[in-house]
């Protein structure tokens, strides 16, 4: 069976959109120790640091619960404008 031929465009897109988050996980994880000297307060070097990796696991502990929260609103209004929805929080976040 011959595949769609949109369907290299999407594995594509997928894959491209996947690589760079991954690697936004890996850039905040090999630079821990100097986010957490830059952005907590550094009388306390270990509590800084927890803190910085309490962020990081934040990241993988919520991923779940939004992809069954946007998975499901997906289904319910289409995966567009679920796409969408999804790039203006993430952009209306970085304000």
């Amino acid at each position: 069976m011959a595949a769609p031929k949109g369907i290299w465009k999407v594995i594509t897109a997928s894959s491209v959109g996947t690589l760079i988050e991954w690697y936004d996980f890996y850039i905040f994880g090999s630079l821990s120790t100097i986010i957490a000297a830059k952005f907590f307060p550094s009388e306390n070097p270990t509590a800084a640091l927890l803190s910085t990796l309490a962020t990081f696991a934040a990241g993988f502990i919520v991923r779940p619960f939004g992809a069954l929260v946007f998975g499901r609103l997906g289904d319910l209004i289409g995966r567009k404008s679920t796409f969408l929805l999804t790039l203006v929080l993430m952009g209306l976040s970085t304000f």
